[in-house]
């Protein structure tokens, strides 16, 4: 049995037999792959770190909710450190292309959110993977 399998069984066994057997409590959100960061204005980014760009209309764009009230500096990278995307606006959103418009590959992407203009730096990095 590969290693891939034997994770992908014991993710089942730990996160989906509690919900079959009914022993889920009624309140208990389902697990979400984002994290978590407080920008300038106290509020949490809850930033996703996987979407699927592909027309499906179910995660189609990577979106991080704001309150507006900051800009950020937005940028995406390749492995290797090419800059693929980037903006600046009050909202946080890429659609997996590139700023010529370009579908991007499957794969994974580095990040770098920076609000600008604020007294207070705020800065978050990580990996967001995109699958097709």
């Amino acid at each position: 049995m590969t290693l891939a399998r034997s994770i992908a069984i014991a993710c089942f066994c730990i996160f989906l037999i509690p919900v079959v057997s009914g022993q889920q409590a009624d309140d208990m959100a389902l697990f979400s792959l984002d994290s978590l960061a407080t920008d300038t204005t106290g509020g949490v980014l809850a930033v996703p770190n996987v979407f699927t760009p592909n027309d499906d209309e179910i995660n189609d764009y990577f979106e991080v909710q704001t309150d507006g009230s900051s800009v950020y500096e937005f940028s995406v990278f390749t492995r290797t450190g090419t800059r693929v995307f980037q903006s600046s606006s009050p909202r946080i959103f890429w659609d997996g292309r590139s700023n010529g418009g370009q579908p991007l590959k499957e794969g994974v992407y580095y990040y770098v959110i920076e609000a600008t203009g604020d007294a207070d730096p705020f800065k978050k990095a990580g990996f967001i993977y995109l699958y097709r």
